[in-house]
């Protein structure tokens, strides 16, 4: 019992201030092929990407990246169109959602 509380107490004590996990639900009929996350800052640059979302699937990708901050997404659909955005900039919510359609 010990042990786990001491395990319990280690983890939140590293557990890092910046970060948060983003939803993304697929709200179109369209499969999506690809889901590719760039972010970064003065020191770093970082990239995350996810294969096959079907539609109204939903995936949490959780991003090391100062909440407000934005980053770069692009969006793969199974017919070859692509969408390009900036998302989340000045949004300070840890555990948002984006529903992509095309």
């Amino acid at each position: 019992m010990a042990v786990l509380v001491v395990g319990i107490v280690i983890g939140c004590w590293l557990t890092a201030d910046e970060g948060f996990a983003v939803k993304f639900t697929n709200a179109d009929q369209q499969q999506i092929t690809s889901i590719k996350l760039d972010f970064g800052s003065s020191n770093s640059q970082s990239s995350i990407q996810t294969f096959r979302l079907a539609p109204q699937e939903s995936r949490v990708l959780f991003l090391n990246h100062p909440l407000g901050a934005g980053f770069n997404v692009l969006i793969t659909y199974a017919n070859g169109q692509q969408q390009e955005f900036c998302a989340l900039k000045d949004n300070k919510n840890p555990r948002p959602e984006l529903k992509l359609v095309l």
